[in-house]
């Protein structure tokens, strides 16, 4: 039994019916921060992460449901339904976690699964608080509630599909690490994302992943809020820096809207860090859907401005093939992959370094060795 336990992988997970015969999660045990929740538990597809789910503090209802879910280390948690099915065949002791499941769950498990005795042995942590890195939710959830990743300090990516339509408030506080969203959603298909955005007022990148792959990242820029208050009334005015509020606006019922999204461009270039604008260009010239004619020459002019600063930080993100698109629009010129090639040696990246060599060969030696013919003639 041993053995068997250190070849897979598990998930012990408290949860609950909801009134339209679908699940809600309300814990997760596990061994990694990186976490990726089933599609179904026992049949029931999951719709909802409940309040304070991720939270640091458990707020478990009186009645629930628990399951322990394993996989092989191969299956990357491909198919839970067949785990379940695994659960039932090796005929462990059924139980819901508790010493009466009848009394404290409502109802007993219909899914054979480990006992406590054999749970134990898991030594598995509660995946919430500065634990969790990295979570997948299920591509049917439609819900998370209130406070769900509440002082999840660590979390810094959520993947997640385009049926989550309600986002509870301060889902996501003090999560002061998250900064990237990964969207199983076409560009132009209609999602939840702005409902995340709007609680979140830090950088946030977020890929549109469609059925042919990656069709878009977009970068929405931190902005802040400050209130003034107005004597003798008592009124308070309500006081916003930055353009990233006026990027989290660019949708059109639950669709983004890039082309608006483009139009804040020339204002940031006045308001926004170098930094922030560096990012926005790439994301937008890497990715340029719904682009028009004017935006992409105000992008490609501040590109060739800042070809430099844009290289060295793509090589320190070790994102060659960016780089290589850019080499390939003729946008990132000689003088910048120089630089990239000595940031990458400096890094002492060698894998990086050599792929740049590599691409300074292939784009710029005829040009080189042309120039050095005229000069000799």
């Amino acid at each position: 039994m041993e053995n068997m336990m250190e070849q897979k992988k598990y998930l012990r997970i408290f949860w609950e019916k909801t009134e339209h015969k679908t699940a809600k999660i309300l814990r997760v045990f596990g061994s990694e921060p990186f976490l990726i929740l089933p599609e179904a538990v026992e049949g029931f597809p999951v719709t909802e992460i409940g309040n304070y789910c991720f939270a640091e503090n458990c707020h478990l209802p009186e009645t629930y449901f628990e399951t322990v879910l394993y996989r092989n280390a191969e299956k990357l948690f491909a198919d839970w339904e067949t785990a379940v099915e695994m659960c039932r065949t090796e005929k462990f002791e059924e139980t819901c976690g508790q010493e009466s499941s009848e009394d404290t769950c409502g109802e007993k498990s219909s899914v054979e699964m480990y006992s406590n005795e054999d749970t134990d042995k898991l030594a598995l942590t509660t995946i919430s608080g500065n634990y969790l890195e990295e979570i997948t939710l299920p591509e049917n959830l439609e819900k998370i509630g209130n406070l769900a990743f509440y002082n999840c300090t660590s979390l810094k990516k959520i993947t997640l599909g385009k049926k989550m339509e309600q986002v509870g408030s301060d889902a996501f506080m003090n999560c002061r690490k998250f900064s990237r969203i990964c969207l199983n959603c076409g560009v132009g298909e209609r999602s939840g994302i702005r409902q995340i955005l709007s609680q979140i007022s830090s950088d946030m990148e977020v890929t549109f992943c469609g059925k042919s792959g990656v069709e878009a990242v977009v970068f929405y820029p931190e902005y802040y809020e400050s209130y003034d208050e107005i004597a003798p009334a008592h009124l308070f005015g309500r006081n916003i820096e930055g353009e990233g509020f006026r990027a989290r606006q660019c949708f059109k019922d639950g669709i983004a809207e890039l082309m608006q999204y483009d139009t804040i461009f020339p204002k940031a270039c006045v308001e926004e860090n170098e930094k922030t604008l560096r990012k926005i260009t790439v994301t937008r010239l890497r990715y340029p859907v719904g682009m028009n004619g004017q935006a992409r020459q105000l992008y490609e002019a501040y590109f060739t401005e800042h070809g430099r600063e844009i290289a060295e930080e793509l090589a320190q993100e070790k994102k060659t093939d960016d780089i290589r698109y850019f080499c390939e629009k003729k946008l990132l010129l000689q003088d910048s992959l120089e630089t990239a090639i000595q940031t990458a040696a400096a890094m002492e990246w060698a894998e990086g370094t050599a792929a740049l060599l590599h691409m300074k060969q292939e784009f710029f030696a005829k040009a080189a060795a042309e120039r050095y013919a005229f000069e000799e003639f």
